[in-house]
């Protein structure tokens, strides 16, 4: 679900598919959500804040992403954006002075193998031009919101009663926050936005929300479910490899023979991290 909802977001692009889905969200599960804190157990006045600045990251990830993927491949945005916050908590681990074993840093040195590969199309592109531009930045930006509200998630569904709802409650409710931020961040930069034309474009996006809840839902049941939150943090990158394999024969770019390798590298170096 998380690698479909992200392909639907990457071939829409003459739309912006994340307000759309934020559009969905407030219009269709926002009044859901809003009536279960008045009839269940609340959400909003255990976990406030938790809700606003895992919000605001989410914000920061759509933009991060809605510009990555307009300036580059599919196969590139994403793949990088999914592993760099492994590599982000796992560095900020060694500099507080709780440094991975042998096993976890083995599994960062394939993470960043992978992460390095991933953009070209061949390795004779190997070059420090490929990697520093403005994509790269968008994508570190996408990279630090998600790390950033994946902690702030965790942390906040710890104080949460254990069960699939709560989570799903948790996710819409944070998603319509951080679409009323992504709205005021897009009027800020002065970008245009273009929502589908009519009643039938409108599918797609509703299928993505979808998607995207589910998804997300199931990672925050999961992070309820097991202590073992490093288990769950990593092997969700499997969605790497089934992102980048159909986005490359789907949107039939270049590269293929060597990102579709590179990011099975990514997926095992997470896997050995999270083992770690």
């Amino acid at each position: 679900m998380h690698a479909g909802w992200n392909l639907l977001v990457r071939d829409q692009r003459a739309v912006n598919m994340f307000m759309s889905i934020s559009i969905v969200s407030v219009v269709l599960l926002a009044p859901i959500m809003l009536a279960a804190e008045f009839f269940a157990p609340p959400v909003v006045s255990v976990v406030p804040l938790n809700l606003l600045f895992g919000g605001a990251l989410l914000a920061i990830y759509y933009f991060g992403m809605t510009r990555s993927y307009r300036g580059g491949d599919f196969t590139v945005a994403y793949p990088l954006a999914r592993a760099l916050p492994v590599l982000i908590v796992a560095c900020a681990e060694a500099a507080s002075g709780d440094a991975p074993t042998l096993l976890g840093w083995l599994g960062i040195l394939l993470i960043a193998a992978g992460s390095i590969v991933v953009p070209l199309q061949s390795l004779r592109e190997l070059k420090l031009t490929r990697y520093w531009n403005m994509t790269t930045v968008w994508i570190l930006m996408a990279a630090v919101g998600i790390a950033g509200y994946t902690v702030i998630d965790q942390a906040g569904l710890r104080q949460l009663p254990n069960g699939l709802t709560f989570a799903m409650r948790y996710a819409i409710l944070e998603a319509v926050v951080g679409g009323v931020i992504y709205f005021f961040i897009l009027r800020g930069a002065r970008e245009k936005i273009i929502l589908p034309p009519t009643r039938a474009d409108w599918k797609l996006p509703v299928i993505a929300t979808l998607f995207m809840f589910g998804s997300y839902s199931l990672i925050l049941w999961a992070f309820q479910s097991d202590d073992r939150a490093s288990y769950v943090i990593g092997l969700r990158q499997i969605s790497i490899v089934i992102g980048v394999i159909v986005g490359a024969y789907l949107f039939r770019e270049r590269g293929a023979r060597l990102r579709i390798p590179a990011a099975i590298v990514i997926m095992l170096g997470v896997i050995l991290l999270s083992l770690a």
